[in-house]
């Protein structure tokens, strides 16, 4: 034996017999060796907050010394079914995590999952315990150019937490992943500001314009908005909901190993790993997350033997349960399963699922000569510049760097493929080439796979033993289908070369299922969406929803977004209709109800309606009934609907009861696609609870309500009225349509605000503009569109202060009315600074250009209100055509158009007024008339219409009897439109007129752009002298009490308890206070209520001052309104 090899053994052996002496003592807890070893499937909650609190406070001090280590975010995904949290450093659930542990249908699934990167590197001689002398093929050493042996390492980077990940000796630095607010190009990937990673579907809370968790470097001036960083497309998500973080492993400082020649604080292998998480809710793809990892050699050094791998640690029915699970490799799908042994989980009488990973996309090798994926093509690659599968279409493709059509940016429409920018996520590049394509990587497929026992040797930070034992190509290990226990996953991909600057990509997806034939079914839907390039169905827009809570009944309305969704897949407009669900439970899994062919539960059932049929509606039009493209595998097709007709308002009061908590969604759905076999899909509906605070995230189409009687004393608003009809003055314009209001949310109203509604033609359309000025204050940012809360704006009202001096438009700022934008820009010369803070005061019109003129119920509700129009042709009013009331002359007279010619018609009321005398002369010919013909059309001054008397009767030179009168428009040529034929009395005596007859023609008008309308709201209110009339009507409910209510909420935290115990007071004034007592007088419990005018409801727990559960008996309350009064009544505690 040679003296190296020697040394090796002899070192190797002193620090592996060392660390073995370390791992088997006993270590006192909380002490520095004990918090090394990390958390244990034994600790308590308390355990691992002073574990956490011990690494965040090491992570902290690191991230204080590099601003682009971004500070530990995550996110509670739940974009369907599944349910999990996810940290930013790469772990999904972790250690002692127990209520956000990837739950499906209630119970949880996983200790920790994690991605790792391994690769051999060169390193300092017998720098590492791990560290090996290499050996060329004939196992001979590999020498340096001094003739010295290269010692090298198998190094492993990751993100773990599970026994400890990885940490130095002196337990100071964690060597883990660091999370990156930026690259080193400045591209940003997460904001420092947030506590959350980045999602999809975000909103903007603080009212800056951004979505609260987004980096400001989003923001795109092209759009002028900040957009998503797609994959596939700037401003878009490939799924419903999509998460998005990047780490790199700078901090594993475990080798010598310097991958960065000018930096020698920037350790690990150099990489660079960007992290998306995708979920659907369509019911194919509702329980699997997909995981897309894509690794960037970001150093300046190839690195060989490189491997992918991902670590999982399952728990079949929730945290306590992870001890007798089994668990198989299906080879033919590439899929790992687990399930419990004994059928019985956490929560008792809940029997868990099955739980999987399929890996779908491996790493590339285009340097091996090789067809590696069995596609025809050799070595192809992603980073070419080649369009190696020939699919880039000039004609839908040449889209430019964003991937979004017309807007102009770089290589859109120059007739070649524009990759995307390897260093900029916002420039994903056009489709179907390099990046954005699937096609171009010759994957080598899933190389290795084991479950071994979960601790001992079987954890990350032993590099080389999980290297060298698990992630060998070609072993695939047996697994314990047959003896349970707690295994770990380790799916391996290589090893290839990953050289300098290049990237590989690597997708597994995380599957759940009721039994194995639902999970496989899973599994091929997931393989699909994968070998679809994640193109999976697009459901429509989610429609915009609100809900108003009323005395048993819930009103929901919601908008129209949805009809105008374009479905990318499909390139069609396939919107179909809208469909309510409501449930108890926010994730509305007893609403599933609808099984496939196999018995697992696959479709929701929508919400009954008081009369029995679905609240679910539907154009009318060629698709209604079972869909004739069923799902794949299930046997079941989905309901489009009965050509119902849609509607965008409904009141639900089927079996409704006070004091409940109801989650509602409305889902818009399509109809699919035929040719492409694409069934229907419809939106999500998500509603995140925080397991952790019970804190609930509503998204746009889901809502949370408890329906209740209002405060004492309580009168809905309404808007003015004369004679109980709706007052809608017509304060200008002569046309003679209608409207009606109809009240659906009295919280809303506002007090004597007033509207207007305006006209344009050609065609017909009226817009409404809310006349109480709204005012904003926001902090300018210089170059970047300022998006206000409301759009299409009136810019003659906008008025821009800056420390009270008023901002000129065009010179201070620039406005941009409809888009309801405005910037400060650098070619301005503006008095306007950057972090300057403004006012901007202005009117909006709520609703624009609307077209729905035949009292369509699809306008929106404003403030409350849902306006309905009817517009009238233009024709003659038959009905008010008629001798005004005083008359005494009954001549038969009619109207028609001339030559009864519709297009002689003019939208003019007239007044035939009679005399004693000659009143008027024929303005063609020179006949006389004892009349004057007026247009006295409203909203016009009365003007003296020019007429001809028809004088063919009698020919005297008079107008006569049974003789025609035509009216004379104004223009160049002879104009007639309106022909008035005066005739005797029909089977009665003629009477003459007389001075001061007058005979009425009337029209009905089509709108014009003269018309103006206004109508005015009135807010809901207290009337102290009703609230004291009803204090007697204040209750208990229930009373008594018995054992339990239905009311009580479940306790998310603790699915085993029964949760709290409540009781609700009903009826109550808005503000009042509430006293308990025994009913020997001891206070038990006080309560301050105050409440909005609409809610008389206050729960109470059955707990005292002292937070202890009450006794059973009888209590007295007492209510004091203050100056309304009082009430005191009795209820009963029966346990």
């Amino acid at each position: 034996m040679n003296s190296f090899s020697f040394t090796k053994i002899i070192v190797t052996m002193i620090l592996i017999f060392s660390f073995g002496v370390a791992q088997s003592e006993k270590v006192r807890r909380f002490s520095k060796e004990w918090k090394k070893r990390g958390p244990e499937k034994s600790w308590n909650s308390t355990e691992h907050e002073y574990f956490y609190k011990w690494r965040d406070d090491i992570r902290k001090k690191r991230a204080l010394s590099d601003d682009q280590i971004l500070r530990r975010q995550k996110a509670i995904i739940n974009g369907n079914k599944i349910t999990t949290e996810i940290w930013n450093y790469g772990s999904i659930s972790s250690p002692g995590n127990r209520v956000t542990d990837i739950i499906w249908e209630g119970l949880g699934y996983g200790y920790e999952f994690g991605p790792f990167i391994g690769a051999e590197v060169e390193v300092p001689a017998q720098s590492h315990q791990d560290a090996f002398i290499k050996t060329d093929s004939l196992g001979n050493p590999v020498l340096d150019s001094d003739g010295n042996p290269v010692w090298a390492a198998r190094v492993i980077s990751d993100g773990l937490v599970s026994l400890g990940g990885e940490i130095s000796p002196d337990g100071k630095t964690f060597y883990g992943w660091e999370p990156l607010a930026y690259n080193n190009q400045g591209v940003p990937y997460g904001d420092p500001n947030s506590s959350r990673i980045p999602t999809s579907n975000d909103i903007d809370r603080d009212g800056d314009g951004k979505p609260d968790s987004w980096p400001e470097g989003w923001y795109n001036p092209n759009l002028k908005r900040y957009v998503w960083p797609g994959a596939l497309r700037q401003g878009s998500s490939n799924s419903d909901l999509e998460s998005f973080f990047v780490v790199d492993d700078r901090s594993n400082r475990e080798f010598k190993y310097y991958p960065f020649s000018d930096d020698s604080t920037r350790m690990g292998l150099g990489i660079e790993i960007e992290c998306r998480y995708y979920q659907w809710s369509n019911p194919l793809a509702e329980d699997v997350i997909f995981l897309i990892y894509k690794v960037t050699n970001k150093s300046e050094k190839d690195l060989n033997e490189v491997v992918f791998g991902m670590w999982g640690d399952p728990h079949i029915g929730g945290p306590s349960n992870w001890q007798d699970d089994l668990s198989y490799f299906d080879r033919d799908l590439n899929m790992v399963y687990a399930w419990d042994e004994d059928g019985k989980s956490d929560v008792a009488g809940r029997k868990p699922g099955y739980f999987g990973y399929i890996f779908l996309e491996s790493p590339g090798d285009p340097y091996d000569g090789k067809d590696n994926d069995g596609d025809g093509m050799v070595d192809e690659s992603r980073n070419n510049g080649l369009d190696d599968d020939g699919d880039w279409d000039v004609n839908k493709h040449d889209l430019g760097v964003d991937g979004l059509p017309n807007t102009g940016d770089f290589g859109e429409n120059d007739g070649s493929p524009t990759a995307g920018d390897p260093f900029d996520i916002r420039q994903p590049g056009e489709p179907n080439f390099e990046w954005t394509d699937l096609d171009e990587s010759d994957m080598i497929g899933l190389t290795s796979f084991a479950a071994p026992d979960f601790g001992g040797n079987n954890r990350i930070s032993k590099d080389d033993f999980i290297y060298t034992s698990y992630m060998n190509p070609g072993q695939f290990d047996a697994l314990n289908s047959d003896i349970a226990g707690d295994n770990i996953f380790l799916y391996g991909s290589g090893k290839f070369m990953l050289k300098a600057g290049e990237a590989r990509r690597f997708s597994i997806a995380l599957l759940v299922g009721d039994s194995y034939d639902d999970l496989t079914l899973n599994a091929k839907t997931a393989r699909q969406i994968y070998e679809t390039n994640y193109q999976f169905a697009k459901p429509p827009e989610k429609p915009n929803l609100t809900v108003v809570p009323g005395d048993q009944k819930v009103t929901l309305f919601w908008d129209d977004i949805a009809e105008s969704s374009y479905d990318p897949i499909s390139e069609e407009y396939d919107f179909e209709g809208y469909v309510i669900y409501r449930s108890t439970d926010p994730s509305f899994l007893d609403q599933q109800n609808i099984t496939d062919i196999n018995g697992s539960r696959f479709l929701f059932e929508p919400l009954k309606t008081a009369t029995g049929g679905w609240a679910k509606w539907d154009l009318i039009n060629d698709y209604q009934g079972p869909s004739d493209i069923p799902y794949t595998g299930r046997g079941i097709s989905y309901h489009l609907g009965n050509n119902t007709g849609l509607v965008h308002s409904f009141i639900d009061s089927n079996n409704i009861m006070n004091g409940q908590r109801y989650f509602y969604a409305i889902a818009a759905y399509d109809h699919g696609t035929k040719i492409m076999n694409i069934g229907p899909s419809e939106s999500s509906k998500t509603i995140t609870l925080n397991p952790e605070t019970n804190e609930i995230f509503l998204d746009i189409n889901t809502a949370s309500v408890i329906p209740r009687n209002p405060s004492a004393g309580y009168r809905s608003g309404s808007w003015e009225m004369i004679d109980s009809v709706a007052f809608i003055d017509h304060v200008a314009g002569s046309g003679t349509g209608t409207f009606d209001l109809e009240l659906l949310d009295p919280r809303a109203l506002e007090d004597t605000n007033t509207f207007q509604i305006t006209f344009k033609t050609n065609p017909t359309r009226y817009s409404i503009e809310d006349l109480k000025p709204i005012i904003e204050n926001r902090v300018i940012k210089k170059d970047v569109y300022l998006t206000l809360m409301k759009n299409r704006i009136n810019a003659e009202n906008v008025i821009v202060t800056l420390d009270g001096n008023t901002m000129e438009n065009g010179k201070d700022y620039n406005f941009f009315a409809d888009a309801g934008q405005m910037v400060v820009s650098s070619d301005l010369t503006s008095s306007i600074k950057d972090g300057d803070q403004i006012s901007i005061s202005y009117t909006y019109f709520p609703l624009w250009d609307s077209k729905l003129l035949d009292l369509e119920e699809s306008n929106p509700v404003i403030d409350g209100l849902k306006l309905y129009a009817k517009e009238d042709p233009l024709r003659l009013n038959e009905d008010k055509t008629k001798w005004q009331i005083g008359s005494n002359a009954n001549y038969r007279i009619s109207v028609k158009p001339y030559n009864s010619n519709p297009d002689n018609m003019r939208a003019s009321d007239y007044e035939i007024r009679w005399f004693g005398d000659i009143a008027d002369t024929s303005a063609l010919g020179a006949a006389t008339a004892p009349f004057q013909i007026w247009d006295v059309t409203p909203g016009r001054l009365p003007t003296k219409k020019d007429f001809a008397v028809l004088d063919y009767e009698i020919r005297n030179g008079t107008w006569d009897i049974n003789e025609e009168v035509v009216l004379l428009e104004p223009g160049v040529g002879l104009n007639i439109s309106w022909q008035i034929s005066i005739r005797p009395a029909e089977n009665t005596q003629t009477i003459e007129h007389a001075p001061g007859d007058i005979f009425y023609i009337a029209t009905d008008r089509p709108f014009d752009e003269n018309d103006i309308y206004k109508y005015k709201t009135y807010a809901s209110k207290i009337d102290a002298e009703k609230a004291t009339s009803e204090l007697d009507e204040i209750r208990v409910v229930p009373n008594p009490y018995v054992v339990t209510n239905i009311l009580e909420p479940l306790d998310r935290q603790n699915p085993r308890d029964r949760g709290p115990r409540r009781i609700y007071f009903d009826k109550l004034p808005a503000s009042c206070k509430i006293k308990i007592y025994t009913v020997t007088g001891e206070l038990v419990k006080e309560i301050n209520h105050e409440s909005a005018f609409d809610n008389g409801q206050e729960f109470w727990d059955l707990t005292t001052k002292d937070n202890f559960p009450i006794a059973y008996g009888i209590y007295i309350y007492h209510v004091d309104a203050g100056k309304l009064g009082e009430k005191i009544g009795r209820l009963a505690i029966i346990k």
